[in-house]
């Protein structure tokens, strides 16, 4: 339920710089720097203090037999290995709807490639410069880092002027059926289930970011991910799994969390719509292999503007079911597929299974108020009855005092505003408040943005619903592109320029600090439950209760906690105060006993002779592995839960607080084989299992 696309209603002046062209700030160019990465060689442009590359490849294009595959590396060819390749031109969209303006592609599959600025300066700092990566929103479904709106000229020459600098990179990444499709045949060399594409294509931008940055006169160990909306739930998407662990330093997080059961899509619904999809083209054959085969001879363009068409399966989730009633329950998004997506984000978080890094995250008061969100992503009420019978109802809100709180008499009658208030603090504000909560290990800051833009340029009514703090309204003041470039200072009333600096400058500290506060005259302290203060972004800047401003927050929170809770199998609450946590959940295996480096649990002698009995049975069977390591592998299976087994052991240690719930030791049985592939250590006797932790 995120953004289409920000911008499509601004003035038409901005389409300069779509993809295929020549970058917009070509005619500025004063030199050609040229960087040599693992893509090739790349000539690029010296624009005012900052170096500037569009267009550089960072995986290979996911055609042919590697469309749906998870990303993987470029290869330069023979031909590549000296050439000096022009990095000057926009890459095309990756594939979706055409909706015209400046999202109007040109669209291509071949479409992985990256953006950077960087000044042209050698850094004063021993590793080099800060690093900061972007990802677009745009609902999963739309949207590019090409747009001229996330161009990083004016944000980085900026930090430059204050002797704040960092670089800065963005990249594409595939979406919607393209990017965001599994199916039952659709399986890695592990025989694991292969989804969520475009999660791997940002990783495998973040990996080229890791081995390439220094050439640009970057530090590798001080990169900050960030994200607006589907952008900021990538970044959310990133701290629970352990494949992108390492990768970047600090997080950035704006009206995207990722904690919602009716954002992410299970295996079973993205097998039902991928089959869907498949009976749509007439690939109707019973064998799943055969009729992936058939898809991949299917157009991009016939597969994008075939996704309204695909209906959601019968048998769907209850946040699709509720969602199917309140907007556009689209098919193809993020999926809990056990290998990107380990386990559901809400299940991660209140386990403590997160790659704790310094944090700042927030929303916008009046997120529902842009018109493309309102109007293209949800079925807005049309009357007061149908506010109170088909919106207030849904589980994620069904409770008498939420109904009462967020009735239209409590907004003077007016249905629409209280459809606003609803999922603005529904799904974003007090989302982003829990976001915090859980970060709390490491440094956080909770931000609100409560500024209505002014300008006429910000107000128009193809833009919005009526004046307010709506979904992406900050995005100007950080990147600032557009003002600089089409409309000067306009884009900003005389008296909104203050709060456009300090936005910034908060956000490049950021970045370049792991914290916001410098060079700033209003100090943002750090985010803790007990205090619960949050930074209040307007033209006067304050500090606040964050529950007196919103204070309706708790309520909810815990509402959707105990809904969405039930619905993955688990009791959770969130308790006044920000606190959420997983009250209690059905185990097989009772803690024991703790100590410093131990922990034991209990086992029933028919689960031990059952385990041990398969263990000497597989160790018969597999050549070449003592049996020490099947029972080190059998560690981890009890102790870190079915996804872990997939990851080596330090990827593992900030999981040490999850205990493994399985139904039966049927569940750990099964995975059995493929433990063999990584070790640990632990004991194993009559009736216990004592495990070693970090």
């Amino acid at each position: 339920m995120f953004l289409l696309w920000l911008f499509c209603a601004l003035p038409m002046t901005i389409v300069s710089g779509l993809s295929g062209s020549l970058y917009l700030f070509a005619n500025e160019s004063v030199d050609s720097p040229v960087v040599t990465t693992t893509s090739g060689k790349f000539a690029g442009f010296t624009i005012r203090q900052t170096n500037v590359w569009v267009g550089i490849p960072f995986a290979a294009p996911p055609v042919g037999a590697l469309r749906w595959q998870k990303a993987q590396p470029y290869v330069v060819t023979d031909s590549q290995n000296d050439a000096i390749r022009n990095a000057t031109y926009y890459s095309p969209f990756c594939p979706q709807i055409d909706r015209g303006g400046d999202t109007s592609g040109p669209f291509n599959e071949d479409c992985l490639y990256l953006n950077v600025w960087s000044p042209t300066a050698p850094s004063t700092k021993p590793n080099g410069y800060p690093v900061m990566i972007w990802i677009h929103g745009g609902g999963f479904k739309e949207g590019s880092a090409t747009l001229v709106i996330y161009d990083g000229l004016s944000w980085t020459n900026a930090a430059i002027q204050e002797n704040n600098p960092f670089i800065m990179v963005s990249m594409n990444y595939r979406l919607n059926v393209m990017g965001f499709f599994a199916q039952s045949s659709l399986l890695d060399e592990n025989g694991q289930t292969i989804g969520n594409q475009g999660i791997t294509d940002q990783r495998m931008a973040m990996k080229w970011v890791r081995d390439n940055i220094a050439q640009f006169g970057g530090d590798k160990n001080y990169i900050t991910l960030m994200g607006e909306s589907a952008g900021s739930q990538s970044v959310c998407i990133h701290l629970i799994s352990p494949l992108s662990a390492g990768l970047f330093h600090a997080s950035i997080m704006q009206s995207g969390p990722c904690d919602a059961v009716s954002m992410l899509r299970d295996k079973s619904f993205a097998y039902s719509t991928a089959n869907n999809l498949a009976l749509s083209f007439g690939c109707n054959m019973t064998n799943s292999s055969q009729q992936l085969d058939c898809l991949r001879t299917v157009s991009s363009t016939r597969l994008v503007a075939a996704i309204g068409n695909v209906s959601i399966p019968l048998s769907t989730s209850l946040a699709f079911k509720d969602q199917e009633k309140i907007g556009e329950a689209f098919p193809f998004g993020l999926i809990v597929d056990g290998v990107e997506i380990p386990v559901h984000p809400l299940q991660a978080f209140l386990t403590g299974q997160v790659n704790q890094v310094p944090t700042l995250t927030g929303a916008n008061r009046d997120e529902l108020l842009l018109r493309a969100l309102y109007q293209e992503y949800f079925y807005p009420p049309t009357s007061t009855e149908d506010y109170l019978t088909r919106i207030l109802p849904i589980a994620g809100y069904n409770n008498h005092d939420i109904k009462t709180l967020y009735a239209p008499s409590q907004f003077n009658g007016n249905y629409s505003q209280a459809f606003v208030a609803l999922f603005s603090e529904g799904i974003f504000v007090c989302s982003a408040r829990r976001m915090a909560g859980y970060m709390t290990e490491q440094p956080t800051y909770l931000y609100t943005f409560t500024h209505a833009p002014e300008s006429f340029f910000l107000t128009q009514p193809a833009l919005i619903m009526w004046p307010g703090a709506y979904h992406g309204a900050e995005i100007f003041s950080l990147f600032q592109t557009v003002a600089a470039t089409f409309y000067g200072n306009m884009i900003f009333n005389a008296d909104e320029i203050p709060l456009a600096t300090s936005l910034r400058r908060y956000w490049t500290n950021m970045i370049t600090k792991h914290q916001p506060n410098d060079n700033i005259s209003f100090t943002w302290p750090q985010y803790s439950s007990t205090t619960d203060r949050v930074l209040v972004l307007n033209k006067k800047t304050t500090i606040t209760s964050f529950i007196e401003m919103y204070p309706n927050c708790d309520l909810i929170s815990d509402v959707q906690a105990k809904v969405y809770g039930e619905y993955l199998g688990f009791n959770a609450t969130c308790t006044v105060g920000n606190k959420c946590f997983i009250v209690d959940s059905t185990t097989t295996t009772r803690q024991t006993s703790t100590s410093n480096n131990l922990r034991c649990f209990m086992l029933s002698p028919a689960e031990y002779n059952k385990i041990a009995w398969q263990l000497e049975n597989i160790t018969a069977i597999v050549t070449g592995r003592p049996r020490q390591n099947l029972l080190n592998k059998l560690k981890k299976k009890l102790y870190e839960h079915e996804f872990a087994s997939r990851f080596p052991p330090f990827q593992l240690y900030h999981y040490r607080q999850y205990l493994i719930s399985y139904n039966t030791s049927e569940q750990i049985l099964q995975h059995l084989i493929e433990a063999v592939k990584n070790s640990a250590s632990f004991t194993l006797d009559t009736e216990s299992v004592c495990i070693p932790y970090r």
